[in-house]
Order: structure tokens, then C-alpha cells, then sequence
């Protein structure tokens, strides 16, 4: 029998090792990772492109051209592009950032030669038609519109401003003025610039066929490639000092406050980042975190709270953010300060330290289960031009850094009077 009242023993992961995909050089010089995985016969293909905000002087073009990709193309509507998918069982997803974009299809792999020529052209051949980008710029003043009377969105919004500046792909948020600058030759231009002329990589993920790469070299063997990211290691953090700020915005209405604190440091090529993102955890990275078990179950103050590390090419940030009553807000800031001069000052005990050992380990092993997500790591580190040693490297950091090392990342980069704080409401 089972005695249901005694915890299992916990198992140490001491290492972990990913599936590495096959890399093949198209004949453009394009290179194409190919991982063969997985139990189902389905397939992601994901083509990534050089074509982030960052690559334009209109930050908002970049997101439009990703999005209305599938709009219509030379030779089908918007409608037909829809139906045809649909009619496979197959789906398109599009996603871009300030920093990279990307085109994915997910098909059952019978379908494969009937969708792929599709979504090949949606890529190569789109047409953006006059009709659908003002649907777009309709839609996308509605939906700002709605965004702007939310204190979550106004704080992250202005959070990064004041991080980054209003003039920098990492600080940018769109006005209504900036969708009415979109028009359908600055769309083709970018299209041209960052999609026909630069694929810098192709991913392909899933029971993978012969025929499979057939297809690709058969539609991408002749497209332009790109160069590499330019992604140097980000020195900066306790050794640069950024002033930091107090921005307040009163908000009518508002029955909440969105609070944002937190300051610019570094990206995941930085020797500290992995350390820092295992501090980060214990601070408000999971749900028994110290500022979830402080806030939001002794105190009572907000639903749910949070902290985080957030990687750029050209940079990063640490920040905290949750939402609180107007009449609580300053005990929630004592409060979450406390915790950091706790991380600052006291050393984190051996029972937590291996608790969130064994969470981030945990979450490390169903972050990498099946080919899509090992796809997803793969994208992760390819456009910081790093390789599998970082994942190695990382699960090397979470079984052996000690507490004594946390205590001084805290001392280094968690120092209160470099936060910046954004309230809005």
C-alpha cells in the first residue's frame, strides 16, 4: 500500500540533453534545422526573418506587414487563403517582435504538398490590398482604444518609455496618428527589404519526410539570405547607471493601480543573466514566490504579482508589475521592497533554494517535451547567435549556484534607488 500521507522523493536532474536538430545549407546559403521528433505525423515549419520593429524607422510597420501577410496574395483573397487551410486542417501563425518575425505553418503532413505552395506564397507573393489595410487600421485604433483605458497596459506602456525612450523599438507604443501613416507602398517596401531579401533561417519540426525537404529547397533555395544578428554581449547592469524615475498618471475611473518597478539591465548573453533569472524566480518568477506568498496570501492585496527578466538583442530588463487597490497601493510598494532588501540582506536557505531548483528544472524538462517546443528553444538562442551549451550551461547554474552568490546578484543589480516606478490609476 501506498502511504498517500508522505511525499515522494524528490529526484535530482543533474543534467539534461536536448535532441539537436540536423543543419543543412540551402543553396542560397540559408541554413535549415531539421527536427526529426515526435510520435504523430504532423509538421511546424517556421521560417524566421530579419524584420522586427528595430529594422525600421516606423516601428509600426514591421508588426503590419507581419500581420497582414495573409490578406491576399497574387493569385487569393484573404477568404481563399482562410478556406484553404481550413479545408486541410492545416494553420498559419505569424508573430513579431521588436527584434525578429516570423511565418509558421502547422500541417498534417499527407497535406503537406497541398498547403505548402500556400504558404509559400502568403510569404513571397503578398499583395496587401488597399481594402484590408484600412480593416486593419480600424480595427487596431479600436482595439489601442480599448487597450489605453486599461492601467496594466498604460503602466507596461510607459514603463518601457521611460526605459527605453518613445524613439526606440523597445520603448515604442503606437498612436492612433501612426496607424494613419500605413500605407500600402511603405508596406510593400519593408516587405521587399526584410522578407524577399533575407530569410535567416528555417525551422522544421515533427515527423519529417524525405519529401519534406524536397518542398523547401524546391520554393526557398533561390530566396536571398540575411546576416546574422548583431547581438554582442550586453556589459551593462551594476557597472552602467541609468537615472531612474517616479512617473504617476492619475487615471479617471480607475478602481485599480498598475504598478511597474524595475530598471534596463542586460540580455541572455551576459554571464549573470542565468543567475539573475533563478534570483528572479524566487523573488516573483512562480507561484510560490516570495512576493505571491507576501502580497497575495498573507496580505491580501492584489490577485496576482509578478516578476521578470526580459531578454532583447540589444539589451533586457528586470521588472515587477501587478495591479492593487488605490487604498493599498503604498503598503503594497513597502511591502515589495521589503522583499527585495530580504533578497539584499539575507541569505536564501538551502529548503527554498532546492525548492526552486527542483520547479526550474521541472519546468525546464516540459518546456523541451515534443519537437515544437524543442523548436521553440531552438529559435530561442539561434537568433543570439548562441548553441545547445546554454541550455547545459543553465541546468549547470540551477543544481550549483549557492546562496552566497544570490545574495550578491541581489547587492549588484536589485538595488532599490535604480528602480524605476510607473503607477497608473
Amino acid at each position: 500500500m501506498i502511504n498517500r500521507k508522505v511525499a515522494p522523493v524528490l529526484g535530482k536532474v543533474s543534467e539534461i540533453k536536448l535532441r539537436e536538430p540536423e543543419k543543412i545549407i540551402l543553396a542560397n546559403g540559408v541554413p535549415l534545422y531539421l527536427i526529426n521528433a515526435g510520435e504523430q505525423d504532423v509538421m511546424k515549419i517556421e521560417v524566421i526573418f530579419k524584420a522586427g520593429a528595430s529594422e525600421n524607422k516606423n516601428f509600426l510597420i514591421s508588426g503590419a506587414v507581419n500581420e497582414m501577410l495573409d490578406e491576399g496574395t497574387k493569385h487569393h483573397t484573404s477568404v481563399e487563403i482562410a478556406g484553404e487551410f481550413e479545408f486541410y486542417g492545416a494553420m498559419l501563425h505569424t508573430e513579431c517582435t521588436a527584434d525578429v518575425a516570423s511565418v509558421s505553418l502547422f500541417t498534417i503532413n499527407k497535406f503537406l504538398e497541398k498547403v505548402f505552395p500556400l504558404f509559400h506564397e502568403v510569404i513571397s507573393e503578398p499583395v496587401f490590398p488597399e481594402k484590408e489595410i484600412e480593416t486593419f487600421k480600424v480595427q487596431n485604433k479600436q482595439r489601442l482604444q480599448v487597450n489605453n483605458n486599461k492601467v496594466d497596459y498604460v503602466a507596461r506602456k510607459m514603463f518601457n518609455q521611460k526605459l527605453f525612450g518613445q524613439d526606440s523599438a523597445y520603448g515604442y507604443y503606437q498612436s492612433d496618428k501612426d496607424y494613419d501613416s500605413i500605407g500600402k507602398k511603405s508596406l510593400e517596401a519593408f516587405h521587399r527589404s526584410n522578407y524577399l531579401n533575407g530569410i535567416f533561417a528555417i525551422i522544421v519540426a515533427g515527423r519529417i519526410g524525405d519529401s519534406t525537404l524536397e518542398l523547401i529547397r524546391q520554393f526557398f533555395d533561390k530566396a536571398p539570405t540575411t546576416e546574422s544578428f548583431h547581438t554582442p554581449t550586453d556589459s551593462q547592469g551594476s557597472e552602467s547607471y541609468q537615472q531612474a524615475e517616479k512617473y504617476y498618471e492619475k487615471k479617471k475611473d480607475a478602481v485599480q493601480s498598475g504598478l511597474r518597478i524595475g530598471r534596463k539591465l542586460f540580455n541572455r548573453t551576459h554571464p549573470d543573466y542565468k543567475g539573475l533569472s533563478i534570483l528572479n524566480t524566487i523573488l516573483g518568477g512562480y507561484f510560490g514566490s516570495r512576493l505571491m506568498s507576501n502580497i497575495r496570501e498573507d496580505k491580501g492585496y492584489t490577485y496576482g504579482i509578478g516578476s521578470g527578466l526580459v531578454s532583447l538583442h540589444q539589451g533586457g530588463y528586470f521588472f515587477i508589475t501587478t495591479e492593487v487597490g488605490t487604498e493599498v497601493r503604498e503598503a503594497a510598494f513597502k511591502e515589495i521592497y521589503f522583499e527585495i532588501e530580504r533578497l539584499r540582506n539575507e541569505l536564501v536557505s538551502e529548503e527554498e533554494l532546492n525548492l526552486v531548483r527542483n520547479y526550474l528544472t521541472g519546468s525546464f524538462q516540459r518546456s523541451i517535451d515534443g519537437p515544437f517546443a524543442l523548436a521553440d528553444r531552438l529559435k530561442s538562442i539561434l537568433t543570439y547567435n548562441m548553441g545547445y551549451e546554454y541550455f547545459s550551461d543553465y541546468i549547470h547554474t540551477v543544481n550549483t549556484i549557492s546562496s552566497k552568490e544570490l545574495l550578491n546578484l541581489a547587492q549588484k543589480y536589485l538595488a532599490p534607488e535604480r528602480m524605476t516606478e510607473v503607477i497608473i490609476g
